[in-house]
Parts: C-alpha cells; structure tokens; sequence
C-alpha cells in the first residue's frame, strides 16, 4: 500500500466553521463507517448491502436491523466528533476470526505542563486509575509530538459496567460477579508540545489475544498522523 493510499485529509470539525484539518495514516480500502459524513443515502446502501453480504443466510428483516444498527452507531459517532471509525473482519486467519474496530478523532487536552507524563495524561483523559491493573503503557514519537499507548483487556459485566484494566488475576475468593466477556483495547494518543489539539485513536477486537497485532496499528495511525489547526497556519503565514 503506497503512503498516498494511507493518508486521508480529513477538515474538522465535520460540522460548522472548520478549525482545520487531520492527515490520517490510515488504509483506505477498509470500510470506514463515517465515511461521506453528509451522504446519509450512500451509508444507508453500503449498509444495507454489507449486511446482506455478511448475513447471506438470514432473513431481510434480520438484515434491515444490522444495517440500521450500524446506521445508528455512525450517527452517534459523527455527533460525538469522531472522524474516522474502520473496521476490520476476516472470517479465517491462521489465530481464528478476525474482528477489529478502530475509530480516531481530535480531543482537546489544554495547556500541558511541560515536564507531565504523558502516561499521567492518558490517565486523565481516561479518567482511570491504570496503576493496579493489568495495562501496558508506553511512551513513543510521533509526527505530531509525543505519544502513549496503552494496552488492555477489559472485562464487560453484567450490570453493564466495565473494568477497563482488570486485575491480571481473580480467584473464587475475590467475590464479585463475573465478566460477561473480556475484549482487547489498545489506544494511542498523540500529543503536540504544550497539548492542545491531539489525536486520539482508539482500537479494540473481540478476541483479547489479538490485541498486541491490534496495537501495532494502532500506534502506526497515531505515530504518522498529523494536525493542521488553521490559526496556527495563518500564524506562520503572517510572520
């Protein structure tokens, strides 16, 4: 795949006055839900007609909703900012069925100390405490600035709650219910000297030992991809 191919400019918000604009390093022969953000008729058809490809052997009812529910999870994505959401399925590979979903978008982190981990800013942005569970984080370059990743298996529970970084062990002892499924999750965030502007991408797949190929891209996406805010251009224009 050529670097043209995996670079998409991408101007935000999607919505109103833009403020400028993503170069994602991402494929662009995977399919994107939020792709064509304002052609809601070109989604609903490629929905519609993903789920009839997927689902050859059920009925068009059953099909109809699959294509609504993913109709629906764009709407709430493009509503929330997001600007990309690719997702990746392969029936057979040599380590089983293949299910990813990566979505990136642009969050506003604010004025960074400079001397701050940008683990600790993961954390915040997380809202979690990473420490006591079974994460990996690491820190790493990128064309925007600095980065971190962060690696897990969450486990999803009954009351619909969700251990992002469960303990690595759990005995009969520990009371509790137990999880209804573990994912895999792995996120990258890039971050620009002083915060601001930053690229978040996040992945996960249904089979948690898939989850370190799944961070490989992820970090590939946060490392080589880049924001343009237009104030700061002009800025440069003007001096």
């Amino acid at each position: 795949m050529t670097e043209d191919e995996l670079k998409h400019r991408v101007t935000v918000p999607l919505s109103g006055p833009p403020i400028g604009e993503v170069h994602l390093y991402a494929p662009s022969d995977w399919l994107d839900i939020l792709e064509d953000p304002k052609d809601e008729e070109a989604a609903q058809a490629r929905f519609e007609e993903l789920a009839r490809l997927t689902f050859p052997g059920h009925t068009p009812d059953v099909q109809q909703a699959v294509a609504a529910g993913v109709m629906n999870t764009r709407r709430i994505f493009l509503a929330d900012g997001m600007l990309s959401c690719g997702l990746v399925a392969l029936p057979r590979t040599e380590d089983g069925p293949v299910l990813w979903e990566i979505c990136s978008g642009v969050v506003e982190l604010g004025t960074l100390e400079a001397n701050l981990d940008s683990g600790t800013v993961l954390a915040r942005f997380l809202g979690e405490e990473l420490t006591d569970g079974d994460a990996y984080i690491e820190s790493f370059p990128t064309k925007l600035g600095a980065g971190v990743g962060l690696i897990s298996k969450p486990q999803l529970f009954p009351d619909g709650s969700v251990a992002l970084a469960p303990a690595s062990t759990r005995t009969d002892d520990d009371g509790g219910a137990a999880p209804v499924t573990t994912l895999g999750l792995a996120v990258g965030l890039a971050i620009p000297p002083g915060g601001g502007h930053s690229l978040l991408v996040i992945g996960q797949c249904l089979d948690p030992g898939q989850v370190n190929e799944l961070a490989g891209i992820i970090a590939l996406i946060a490392g080589n991809s880049t924001i343009e805010v237009y104030a700061q251009q002009e800025a440069r224009i003007n001096t």
